[in-house]
């Protein structure tokens, strides 16, 4: 069954100061944070502190609050779009079910593909033309509708407010079928080593909002999973490019690269490479992401943790873990 890591305090992002911090008790966290708080204009310790415990606690009552949300949406939402809810490779442009079918049947090297089929960004990042016109518009159109009638959403992670989870959405079934069908095989072609033994056999999905007055840009960071497909479903906008460096563990060596975003395509990177994004100038751009997770190489070593994660059984797909 799949599994939670029950150290609930790792990686918490506190938005005000740009910093990932990690609680156990007060002593602990004052002793680690208080000095570079101060230096990134703290003011009110008691405010980081609330910041920190809420976030904790958050934590350990989302299955129960994201189970209920769930059951609402079920239970009260009407989509705009019914048929989108279902997965069929028309939500795809040709050329992308053509270069996963290609690696399904291993007639696609990694040299094939980012040779002749993937826009190289820089080391291990590409970009591709993966969803049609006529999907990403019904899906905006859906978002709009969804965030205008459902009121209570948690939020897709730590660092990014303006989202939602596909499973509140309704969309897991959709994702799915989506990552079985195309992007388990394009993954174990570009990172096989990424993949695990058994393949990656969870994911988180969320979509991601970035707007004037809300969400405008993202601190440095890397995602918790091993795969990233990070898909622009579009509406006018500049700005807000995503920017690559290191993978995490490794020291800085001066790499540096930007991808731009394009509606219809799809970003493809590995999660613990080093990235962030640039402020938003002008419009709104939405995304759908999926962290891909390898379960046979997570039960040994959590990436936000950096060590053997204590599991705890989840009622859904967890943390990407096995218990």
């Amino acid at each position: 069954s799949s599994g939670i890591n029950a150290e609930y305090g790792h990686n918490i992002f506190l938005a005000p100061y740009r910093l990932h911090v990690k609680y156990f008790n007060e002593r602990q966290f004052w002793e680690d944070y208080n000095e570079v708080l101060i230096e990134r204009g703290m003011k009110d310790r008691g405010r980081v502190l609330a910041l920190v415990q809420g976030e904790v606690k958050r934590r350990l009552g989302l299955e129960e609050d994201v189970t209920k949300i769930i059951e609402t949406v079920k239970s009260e939402y009407r989509p705009l779009y019914p048929q989108i809810f279902q997965y069929s490779r028309s939500c795809c442009v040709p050329g992308f079910l053509n270069l996963a079918d290609r690696c399904r049947s291993g007639e696609l090297t990694k040299s094939m593909l980012t040779d002749k089929y993937l826009s190289v960004i820089g080391e291990g990042v590409y970009m591709v033309e993966a969803l049609s016109p006529t999907f990403c518009e019904m899906m905006l159109e859906e978002l709009d509708n969804f965030n205008a009638r459902v009121l209570q959403k948690s939020r897709p992670n730590t660092m990014n407010r303006s989202g939602v989870m596909v499973e509140e959405l309704g969309l897991l079934d959709f994702v799915n079928d989506l990552i079985a069908d195309l992007l388990a095989p394009i993954s174990l072609v570009l990172y096989p080593e990424w993949c695990g033994d058994d393949g990656l056999d969870s994911h988180k999905s969320f979509t991601l909002k970035y707007a004037l007055k809300e969400d405008t840009e993202l601190a440095y960071h890397y995602d918790n999973a091993e795969v990233t497909f990070n898909f622009c479903l579009g509406r006018d906008f500049s700005g807000a490019e995503v920017y690559f460096t290191k993978m995490t563990g490794e020291p800085e060596a001066g790499q540096y690269m930007e991808a731009e975003h394009v509606p219809g395509h799809v970003l493809i990177h590995r999660a613990r490479h080093m990235h962030g994004t640039k402020p938003l100038l002008s419009g709104s751009r939405y995304n759908i992401l999926t962290w891909l997770r390898s379960s046979s190489l997570r039960n040994s070593f959590c990436p936000m943790c950096r060590s053997k994660p204590r599991l705890t059984p989840s009622v859904r797909m967890g943390d990407g873990f096995t218990v």
